[in-house]
């Protein structure tokens, strides 16, 4: 569900004013299909300057949207910024996914010259329509879905480029077209959501053997513990079941049946926390 509010620099200073603070102008070097380089003037947002403008912004109430208290509902604040002139968002981006929001920037140039080359040819980007890159950068907040040619290098402890795998017409992909979602990074994605869940599950088990474990042992508590020890054993053998279930489909590749398991698992984890017997 979407909920679109547009707003015009002209008609909002404050607004204005965290766009103005964060544009910049830079001389980026491109490197041209025979080898040379040539240096081209940008101009771009610095998307830090401008996250922390518009957060200042929500601060006073100026951007407030509405908030879920529901776990399964993720509220995903996209600033979209259209512009006459070409600008991107930190030298080379239409779009990037920030700590707590996504922004996008269109403008009216229909065949721009990116810094990238495929086959001996420049990629050109029609900047009227970012929906690609905005496509892409909403998967990577609210999923960590990564560019294919983003990877970890165990060498060097980091993420590198490695463009042998920037493959697939997907909004990944940054050297094709497409704007759906491949059904391999639909896996990245459900893989990425059991994979946080079940360690959030285990982090809350821990934490409530933690307290048992702290708690001192009296006659009196001892007899609570007992007259309920069997209830709390169903419900913590409940959540390992939870675990060896989606343990199996996961083995099984079936990630669509096991992030359907992930809302009871969460549950049935804070079940065992939320169950006091002293």
């Amino acid at each position: 569900m979407f909920s679109q509010n547009m707003l015009s620099l002209s008609e909002d200073p404050s607004l204005m004013m965290a766009f103005s603070m964060a544009r910049r102008a830079a001389a980026v070097p491109l490197l041209l299909v025979n080898g040379t380089y040539k240096s081209t003037v940008s101009t771009y947002l610095d998307s830090a300057i401008l996250q922390h403008q518009l957060q200042k912004l929500n601060e006073h109430n100026s951007l407030k949207g509405r908030h879920s208290n529901h776990r399964s509902t993720l509220e995903v604040p996209i600033f979209w910024f259209i512009h006459n002139e070409p600008i991107l968002l930190d030298k080379h981006y239409q779009a990037k996914a920030l700590s707590n929001m996504v922004v996008v920037v269109q403008s009216d140039d229909d065949s721009w010259e990116s810094h990238l080359q495929c086959n001996g040819r420049p990629i050109l980007w029609d900047l009227r329509k970012p929906v690609k890159a905005a496509i892409a950068a909403t998967a990577e907040y609210v999923s960590g879905l990564l560019p294919p040619h983003l990877v970890y290098s165990h060498a060097h402890e980091t993420a590198i480029e490695d463009w042998t795998w920037s493959v697939g017409c997907n909004p990944s992909a940054v050297t094709s077209e497409g704007s759906q979602l491949s059904e391999f990074q639909q896996d990245v994605i459900a893989r990425n959501y059991i994979i946080t869940s079940v360690e959030e599950s285990i982090q809350v088990i821990n934490s409530a053997i933690q307290q048992l474990v702290i708690e001192r042992t009296t006659e009196k508590g001892f007899k609570i513990f007992k007259a309920h020890e069997s209830k709390m054993v169903e419900k913590y053998n409940a959540v390992v079941s939870l675990w060896r279930r989606v343990s199996a489909m996961s083995k099984g590749l079936r990630y669509g049946d096991a992030v359907k398991l992930m809302s009871m698992l969460e549950d049935a984890s804070n079940g065992v926390t939320s169950f006091q017997v002293f």
